[in-house]
């Protein structure tokens, strides 16, 4: 695992936390239906998420991922009521957000643009061992998150899932070759059928699609690059332009982490 370890929901949370439009907590069964969230956290007076034009996310529990619109709000029975029924009614496995300046759509684009930006100059750890040796073949397709490699190791014994220095391959009797692949020196590397590789090297930060996707990016510097792709009508109708020139000075200082100096760059 890489210094920096986050999945997308936490960096959504401090994203949405940095623009003031983040309100999160757990739901509860008293008085709940497919149409009502009983939300116990919630405190402002009757019909003020509706009239804020609240939008509300279950992120874990019963109906997680699940986006729905505010259309009342009781603060007396602590009961939301959404726009269309959910298949089943919130309980106390249930945790929501809700945010009314930007969707829960503007802030995972947000942080997929920043991800984007910064992802061949800030270089992802990867391990793969998933190649297995086989007889009288020394050509291998490279794992296709894997941009550079500096070590190849041999397993110990097949299916141990054990590999030890001294059974690393002398780099001269490896190289990588187009079109992702790596190629052992034939005659100077002996192949043991069965037995897996250990392939050490660097890639690119994927873009996350669900919220448990991990990210490795240092998440100061991801929070405040994302500030300044969210969408601009909405940040100057909101008053969040001292907000984002502060993540553009903030964001302009982009961190760096380039490929292990042995590393040998994977030939597409």
């Amino acid at each position: 695992m890489g210094l920096f370890s986050n999945i997308q929901r936490a960096i959504r949370h401090y994203l949405a936390t940095a623009v003031s439009d983040n309100i999160f907590g757990q739901a509860g069964t008293t008085g709940a239906d497919t149409t009502h969230i009983y939300a116990p956290f919630l405190h402002q007076p009757d019909d003020y998420y509706n009239n804020q034009f609240y939008e509300v996310y279950v992120y874990e529990g019963t109906n997680k991922g699940v986006t729905k619109r505010v259309t009342d709000w009781v603060l007396s029975t602590y009961l939301l009521t959404v726009h269309s029924a959910y298949a089943a009614a919130c309980d106390a496995t249930s945790y929501i957000e809700l945010h009314r300046i930007f969707t829960l759509d503007d802030y995972n684009k947000a942080i997929n643009l920043a991800i984007e930006s910064i992802a061949d100059n800030y270089l992802i750890d990867k391990i793969d061992e998933t190649t297995v040796l086989v007889a009288d073949t020394y050509e291998y397709t490279l794992p296709t998150t894997m941009y550079f490699v500096h070590k190849v190791t041999t397993e110990n014994k097949a299916d141990s899932g054990i590999y030890y220095d001294g059974d690393e391959i002398d780099p001269r009797d490896w190289n990588l070759i187009a079109p992702r692949k790596l190629k052992l020196r034939y005659g100077y590397y002996s192949i043991t059928a069965g037995k897996d590789l250990r392939l050490e090297g660097q890639g690119r930060q994927a873009l996350v699609v669900s919220d448990e996707d991990v990210i490795e990016l240092p998440p100061d510097w991801l929070v405040q690059k994302a500030i300044t792709f969210l969408p601009q009508n909405k940040i100057q109708s909101n008053n969040l332009d001292a907000t984002y020139r502060n993540a553009l000075v903030l964001s302009a200082k982009e961190p760096r982490r380039w490929a292990n100096p042995k590393a040998q760059r994977v030939v597409e």
